[in-house]
């Protein structure tokens, strides 16, 4: 039985038994019963639980998911262990240790931004924590770079809604406005639509080719909204929500954006603008969270980080001036 420190400061435990070697991690300096102790849990639950390398496990915990989780995720975990070393996917699932997974994550790192190497962490400690539940992580992630994205004003908004009257994407840029999602929109029929109460219950989804999934994103995407009046006529009138391709709704915006001079963003962003704009108004979260089918507001909040941080401003300057003159 072999003990070391590692540059973590952990210490690791390595004993070959019957020509399998066997490895347990400790926080601390353990001691001689600590490590028996340890060492023969890992050799029983390896004896008796799931075993197979980490891309086995891994495909095994995407497939047992396969009826909760939608497309787009399950194809982003797939992409995530395409993209692993292949040291890393050949290990066995109890020789994994957390300095191998520090390894696996400094060296994904080097080629990803930090909120992709962050996810991916995630899907790996998740892996682990169904198979390995004992095995305590403990590692160094990147720091977030926030990046300075565009976020429109009233006036780009109002000129780009403008701009689109008389084309196929005029209906689909002011649902957007009105917190829909891309593929709420492109799943959406004239069925949907109710007097002025739109209904949004589906979503549309690529999964190889581009489906509608008869579930909404979450739970809270499942929801009704009320449409004014000109938007609910013009629907009727064309007889259809929208009927392009969805990629196409982000090559129009970025078309649009292009000719009027106003600096680029994403279809999605008109959604950010919704929980922006919605909260300058001073509609209770609660509210504004029901209409753009948000499940938590931590993610809704994250949206209008910027119009807190100038409403946070404005209150130190009235306390300033009452205060000091």
């Amino acid at each position: 039985m072999k003990i070391e420190k590692l540059p973590s400061g952990s210490y690791r435990a390595t004993q070959m038994y019957k020509g399998k070697r066997y490895r347990v991690t400790f926080d601390h300096k353990p001691t001689d019963k600590e490590v028996t102790v340890a060492l023969a849990e890992k050799m029983s639950e390896t004896d008796t639980g799931a075993n197979g390398t980490f891309e086995k496990v891994a495909n095994d915990y995407i497939d047992n998911r396969l009826g909760v989780i939608s497309p787009a995720t399950e194809r982003t975990y797939r992409q995530k262990i395409r993209y692993m070393s292949e040291k890393f996917k050949g290990l066995n699932i109890y020789d994994i240790d957390n300095e191998d997974v520090q390894r696996e994550i400094s060296l994904f790192s080097l080629s990803h931004e930090p909120k992709t190497t962050k996810t991916y962490y995630g899907f790996i400690a998740s892996v682990l924590g169904v198979n390995r539940p004992n095995l305590k992580l403990r590692i160094k992630l990147p720091q977030t770079i926030k990046k300075g994205l565009y976020e429109p004003s009233n006036e780009d908004i109002q000129r780009l809604l403008e701009y689109s009257k008389g084309t196929p994407y005029s209906v689909p840029f002011q649902l957007g406005v009105l917190s829909l999602r891309r593929g709420e929109i492109c799943a959406l029929t004239i069925d949907d639509l109710d007097g002025n109460e739109l209904h949004i219950s589906k979503s549309m989804v690529y999964n190889k080719h581009w489906t509608v999934k008869n579930t909404p994103k979450t739970d809270a995407s499942n929801r009704t909204i009320t449409l004014p009046d000109s938007l609910a006529e013009e629907i009727r009138e064309q007889g259809f929500i929208y009927n392009n391709h969805p990629n196409a709704l982000n090559k129009a915006i970025h078309r649009y954006q292009a000719v009027l001079g106003i600096p680029s963003f994403k279809f999605h962003t008109l959604r950010s603008y919704f929980a922006s704009y919605a909260h300058s108004m001073g509609i209770p979260d609660s509210d504004i969270m029901s209409m753009g089918g948000w499940a938590t507001d931590t993610v809704m909040k994250s949206v209008y980080r910027k119009s807190l941080e100038e409403s946070k401003k404005e209150s130190q300057a009235k306390f300033n001036k009452a205060l000091f003159g």
